[in-house]
């Protein structure tokens, strides 16, 4: 691939730059680590019909984003399967706690970069617009779920398990109360918890859903796996596939209550 200068990247029309980002994201390395299999693509979302109604400009605002997405899911799982310089034998068993908790939050505060992006993407392809960030951005987020005969509303209760996850295990790491000096000097860092694989798993499973709802595709049509170990799911579908706005708009308000509880903060990674 070609070193572009700033002049020359900004002269890319759109189908040239769709191009250059799947080159990227196509690459044998991440061919490697499974992910062509879900076909994380830029030109799968530049094709949905929803974005193509859109101008030359905002379609190319949509495209930086979905590449950031996808990017991002690249980063954590890089983040998830690092390896350090580390011998534990000659190191000693506390250099191997250090490098294991640095994974445990390098993923943590990339799931919530993942997150973020998943929000501004899923908004500016269902509203048109822009998604301004702020301190009530995940208020005006969740005001636009439950508007009436909004498709994305299909995406709720994945939304209250990212901002659950996010709550218990990302805020504390970025706003000093980690627990992971606690875990080092317990020896137990090394210990995996599998709530931290949550959110990036949780956006590759829906990226499919991204696409077809922006084809149009009517979401009741996509169907879901019941699952019992998985919070809330079988109550939230039953309610929302009665497709009573009422109830649903009360589920969701019930669930940011809830959430709170989802994940234990005394166990952060």
């Amino acid at each position: 691939m070609s070193i572009l200068s700033e002049d020359e990247f900004d002269n890319l029309n759109n189908e040239e730059l769709v191009q250059r980002m799947d080159n990227i994201l196509s690459a044998p390395y991440w061919g490697r680590m499974g992910n062509e299999i879900i076909g994380l693509r830029a030109t799968k979302i530049f094709n949905t019909k929803r974005v193509q109604s859109f101008s030359q400009n905002f379609q190319r605002s949509i495209l930086y984003k979905a590449f950031g997405l996808l990017l991002q899911i690249h980063y954590t799982d890089l983040s998830i399967g690092a390896k350090f310089f580390c011998i534990p034998d000659r190191d000693g068993i506390f250099a191997n706690q250090l490098h294991f908790a640095a994974r445990n939050q390098w993923t943590s505060i990339s799931s919530r970069i993942i997150f973020e992006y998943f929000i501004h993407l899923t908004y500016m392809i269902g509203t048109g617009q822009e998604f301004k960030a702020g301190k009530s951005a995940m208020k005006k987020y969740i005001a636009w779920l439950k508007e009436k005969n909004n498709p994305y509303t299909y995406f709720s209760i994945n939304v209250m398990k990212a901002k659950a996850y996010d709550r218990a295990k990302r805020s504390p790491e970025v706003h000093g109360g980690t627990k992971l000096a606690r875990k080092i000097l317990t020896a137990s860092a090394t210990n995996i918890d599998n709530e931290m694989f949550i959110i990036v798993n949780m956006i590759m499973n829906q990226w499919q859903f991204i696409l077809r709802i922006a084809n149009y595709e009517n979401p009741k049509n996509f169907g879901w796996v019941k699952n019992e170990t998985v919070i809330g799911d079988e109550e939230w579908y039953r309610i929302w596939e009665s497709g009573d706005q009422e109830s649903i708009n009360t589920q969701i308000d019930k669930m940011l209550i809830q959430s709170d509880s989802w994940f234990d903060t005394d166990t952060l990674l």
